[in-house]
């Protein structure tokens, strides 16, 4: 019988750097098929996201915390490995928004998917597919919901046009990536300026990505600074902002952005790992900022929730094809081994990572 683990919530974290503690690794039971229509998966790949701190603790992002002792879950690639069920074969491959960071684990029904925004990547049988040739884990990266989130953040909540000149802060992560590239060579927006941390990835965001500039925000880095080197890059006013981070960045932009400039709001990851609890740690701009996110506020806030029922038609068909044809590259963090989740989250806050963080199981 194969061994079973699994990742259980263990103690709030209370800064940066001691995430990787969050979560205790634990032996568990190994699943059995106990009836018709169950099936077994296998954990191929798993996505950690800055979503989670608000799962974890009381974060700038609002929302009840798990209970310490529950199990984590997050979007993973899995594989059916045993089954009873006609629909998920063994050796069926899907992705799925919230199954458990366990090796193995028992689906009772496939009712019970209704809600797990579940696309089945591969079936038995079935000809070769983009998710052949790009790797499974680009279910979670590529065509993640990072890449929905920059997809539909550019074309319907920024709407991005050829007049723009965009900047894009986080431009060498999961988000912010797609969306540079999106608005500079779908949308042909005028200018696209990337914000990164360190020479490596602005040189990443300009060079392998395309984008007119990147401004490293650890060279630039209070407001002043950043502002007077935006207005330097930009030239001409910027009219709009993609924020995935808030911070001095976002402080920066507010100061310079034009007349009528439009501001998306899709996160605030500078804030996630402060406390509402403690106000002494609680960067008041930068978290009332934070809350735009799930609470959908003005200056154009969203979560791609409210847009992945338009994936099959929309987003799958344009992401395929730009990543095929090369107009949109991606580049994946890919950290090895089920029992390095925690670390593969921690480095979402030390800017460890260049792209989408995936834990290959």
């Amino acid at each position: 019988m194969s061994k079973n683990e699994e990742l259980v919530l263990a103690k709030r974290p209370t800064g940066d750097h001691d995430l990787k503690e969050t979560w205790k690794l634990q032996q568990c039971e190994y699943p059995k098929i106990n009836g018709e229509g169950q099936f077994i998966c296998e954990t191929l790949f798993v996505s950690v996201d800055p979503y989670l701190s608000s799962q974890i603790k009381k974060s700038a992002l609002g929302g009840a915390p798990k209970d310490i002792g529950t199990i984590q879950n997050s979007y993973t690639v899995v594989k059916v490995v045993e089954s009873q069920s006609t629909s998920y074969p063994v050796g069926t491959v899907y992705v799925a928004s919230q199954h458990p960071w366990r090796r193995f684990f028992l689906i009772q029904n496939e009712k019970d998917l209704a809600n797990f925004r579940v696309k089945i990547l591969k079936q038995p049988n079935q000809p070769e597919n983009v998710f052949d040739r790009l790797g499974y884990q680009s279910a979670l990266g590529a065509f993640g919901m990072p890449s929905q989130t920059a997809y539909y953040g550019c074309l319907d909540v920024g709407k991005f046009k050829e007049s723009d000149v965009l900047v894009v802060s986080g431009a060498a992560g999961a988000v912010g990536m797609v969306a540079g590239q999106i608005a500079k060579h779908v949308l042909k927006c005028k200018k696209v300026i990337g914000i990164a941390g360190g020479q490596q990835k602005c040189d990443f965001v300009t060079k392998e990505l395309g984008l007119d500039a990147c401004i490293d925000y650890k060279e630039y880095n209070t407001k002043d600074k950043m502002a007077a080197k935006l207005k330097e890059v930009a030239g001409d006013p910027v009219t709009a902002y993609f924020d995935n981070t808030g911070g001095i960045s976002t402080e920066a932009v507010f100061d310079i952005i034009g007349r009528f400039g439009r501001i998306v709001i899709c996160g605030q990851i500078s804030s996630y790992t402060k406390s509402e609890e403690k106000a002494e740690e609680a960067y008041v701009y930068p978290n009332y900022l934070a809350k735009t996110v799930y609470r959908a506020l003005s200056i154009l806030g969203f979560v791609v929730a409210d847009f992945v029922h338009r994936n099959e038609k929309e987003f799958y068909p344009d992401m395929g094809k730009w990543l095929e044809s090369g107009q949109v590259k991606y580049r994946d963090t890919i950290v090895e081994g089920f029992e390095n989740i925690p670390k593969a989250y921690e480095m979402l806050f030390t800017g460890a990572n260049i792209g989408k963080v995936i834990v290959k199981v």
